[in-house]
């Protein structure tokens, strides 16, 4: 049977990636640690009514010195590259990852990273675009100044680009796909218990969703099955068993 949902809404993500963090901090009781890798400039999770340090680790120098020093919610911070940055061994209950592995060319190094900085038991989370979506597959056709432009355009970010600010360029490892990341999990002692497709970019546009969800689809039935046309952007939650 196929776990994958799609988001109702474009909060609903963010909204299920808190009640799964919450929950987990409920059962283990106490302070939990969150590992954010590839921590950029703002968290967006909420996590009230509990007790939480995190560690950020990015490599834009200039996206932490924001984080750190403006928005001012990490415990550590650590400018590195998660390739190759010192992780702390089975020490993090949570570790969260949103829209990074997507720019990195070895993915499945990172991930192999991650999970061993996770406690047995812990949660993975990962949002990335899902690499065989209709929506990938136009980021690599697409040249990088048109990635810039509809950040500026869509999200009315006149820094769009500018150092500390997205976009950044894509690699879309193989790993970096719905299958990709269930055939990692199968094999790393992971065990996937939450799958969401969303469509960030579709709900961006207003009015023009209807026409966007069309091309969408229709590429999608071109590319012969080979491309999805359902989602662009996958939340993953697994358990370190």
């Amino acid at each position: 049977m196929d776990s994958l949902r799609i988001a109702p809404s474009p909060t609903y993500a963010r909204e299920m990636i808190g009640a799964r963090i919450l929950e987990h901090a409920a059962q283990i009781g106490g302070e939990i640690e969150i590992l954010e890798a590839g921590c950029g400039r703002n968290w967006n999770i909420d996590l009230g009514g509990i007790s939480y340090r995190i560690t950020g680790i990015d490599v834009d120098a200039e996206a932490l010195r924001y984080r750190e020093e403006i928005v001012n919610d990490l415990d550590v911070a650590i400018v590195g590259d998660l390739r190759t940055v010192d992780f702390q061994k089975g020490s993090f209950d949570v570790v969260f990852s949103a829209f990074v592995l997507e720019h990195i060319s070895g993915a499945a190094q990172v991930l192999d990273r991650m999970v061993d900085a996770l406690k047995p038991g812990g949660l993975l989370i990962l949002r990335t675009p899902d690499g065989k979506s209709v929506y990938a597959f136009l980021a690599r056709l697409l040249p990088f100044w048109t990635h810039v432009l509809y950040k500026r355009i869509a999200d009315h970010d006149k820094l769009a680009g500018k150092p500390g600010h997205p976009p950044y360029r894509v690699v879309y490892d193989d790993i970096v796909a719905r299958e990709g990341f269930r055939n990692y999990f199968d094999r790393s002692g992971l065990t996937l218990i939450e799958e969401v497709g969303t469509n960030p970019h579709l709900y961006n546009i207003g009015r023009l969703a209807p026409i966007g969800w069309a091309a969408q689809r229709t590429i999608a039935w071109l590319s012969r099955g080979r491309l999805s046309g359902t989602h662009s952007n996958l939340t993953l939650v697994a358990m370190k068993r």
